[in-house]
């Protein structure tokens, strides 16, 4: 073997020991303040190849398989990115932004992708309590032709739609931290002919915001009469009209919208939590309580809007819990405050387990009453319960003996009369609740005590 079929065999090695070797990476940077090179080599592990587009010049750590190209701060990003697939070798190409991180989690096979068949990337940033969800194309099948219009928001509405690509279920998940538009301006978009058709949508998000919601709502209309739509934008105008018509108080319209958002697809967040808020608002607890469990029941899959939101698990467990009390479901209430106890490992307010316990007993579930009873009191009965301890205690334990739980009851005033002897509330409860257990021994001679 000659020193160039050996060089050519080597590299055949390293691209089949990649974990995709069949696509390209490209990380584009709008700030070198994004750049983190253990990232860079990261990513060349995984990928055949990665390129690295940035403003500025080759930094002197780059690893020697990453390829860097500083572009003009003038070019647009839509023709950035059309111009590196002008230059790979691979069919498929993976645009990555700034910070983005890939969730490699049902990340699409190869094998279930060609060119009438891409997966589209679902972006997730969170902001604060709740997680922001767009949709973008960002895993292209490369052709050799420009499949991105628009500047700075790059958009491949029109080849897909006037090619006949169809878009998987199951997207490329990307995490994010930064804004994901701030640096999209929609006057300098639609100062163009092939403007990005998401541009009413970052327009319309931006005015919502600011609680503008005739002219979001404008923006929303402006886009649904458009005729070629990849689904999530549509879902997302749809989404977005019917925001601003919930908070104009037009319910019966907003509803109306939401109503035909979940009949085009039920895998959405935004049309359940719009109809729980209305009902919410209307006190039609059971309605409000519905929409928000249909919500809940699909949290776990793939929305399939753009510019959808989802909210906390906790928040969530929370809000079910009140609706299910409102509305007269006292068990399901307990199930989801058991659920968010769990979730939060315990760490939760005296108040919280308050309610629990409450509602244990309730239900008359026996094991969780006492274990909520003895979270609550841990560590301050019998000797370190001051007043208001003492009459809480007190209080449950009148609540466990109506529901004849006598043996939990006695343990615990048996012990507490232990440590406390002169105190004649506690001797009194023993004395009782030691004849309900058959201890009449016992109970004699307490009572002859205080004779």
């Amino acid at each position: 073997m000659n020193m160039t079929d050996q060089a050519i065999a080597t590299s055949e090695t390293e691209v089949s020991n990649k974990v995709i070797p069949w696509a390209e990476l490209v990380l584009f940077i709008s700030d070198m303040k994004y750049l983190n090179m253990n990232r860079v080599r990261n990513l060349s592990d995984i990928f055949h190849k990665v390129s690295v587009l940035a403003p500025a010049g080759t930094p002197e750590e780059l690893p020697e398989d990453v390829q860097w190209k500083q572009y003009h701060p003038e070019s647009s990003r839509a023709e950035i990115w059309n111009n590196q697939l002008k230059t790979t070798d691979k069919e498929w190409v993976l645009f990555i932004e700034d910070d983005e991180e890939i969730k490699f989690t049902d990340f699409p096979q190869p094998e279930v992708l060609n060119e009438k068949l891409w997966a589209p990337a679902l972006i997730n940033r969170e902001e604060g309590e709740r997680v922001n969800q767009f949709y973008q194309i960002r895993l292209v099948y490369n052709t050799g032709e420009a499949v991105f219009q628009g500047r700075n928001l790059p958009d491949c509405t029109h080849y897909i739609t006037s090619n006949g690509i169809e878009l998987l279920n199951t997207p490329v998940q990307l995490d994010r931290s930064s804004q994901l538009f701030e640096n999209v301006d929609p006057n300098v978009e639609f100062s163009i002919a092939s403007y990005a058709p998401q541009t009413y949508l970052v327009e319309g998000h931006r005015y919502f915001k600011e609680g503008k919601y005739n002219y979001a709502a404008a923006q929303y209309r402006q886009l649904l009469k458009a005729k070629k739509l990849l689904p999530f934008d549509r879902l997302a105008a749809v989404n977005g009209l019917a925001s601003c018509m919930a908070e104009r108080f037009k319910w019966a319209n907003a509803l109306s919208l939401t109503e035909q958002s979940l009949q085009a697809e039920s895998l959405q967040n935004i049309p359940n939590l719009i109809e729980y808020r209305i009902y919410q608002l209307k006190q039609q607890w059971d309605k409000a309580f519905e929409a928000l469990s249909r919500y809940h029941e699909s949290l776990e899959l793939h929305t399939r809007s753009s510019f959808d939101v989802k909210l906390s698990e906790e928040e969530t467990l929370i809000n079910l819990a009140d609706l299910a009390l409102k509305s007269d479901q006292r068990e399901r209430a307990s199930e989801y405050l058991n659920e968010f106890f769990k979730i939060k490992n315990g760490d939760v307010d005296p108040s919280f387990v308050k309610k629990l316990l409450v509602l244990c007993i309730d239900l008359h579930d026996k094991s969780k009453s006492e274990f909520y009873f003895t979270r609550l009191f841990e560590g301050r009965y019998p000797d370190q319960l001051d007043q208001e301890g003492k009459e809480d205690l007190n209080d449950f334990m009148s609540l466990f003996m109506k529901n004849e739980w006598y043996e939990f009851v006695y343990n615990i005033y048996n012990e507490l009369f232990d440590e406390h002897p002169d105190e004649d509330e506690f001797r009194r409860r023993l004395i009782v609740v030691s004849m309900k257990t058959n201890r009449l021994e016992q109970a004699r001679r307490l009572a002859a005590k205080v004779a």
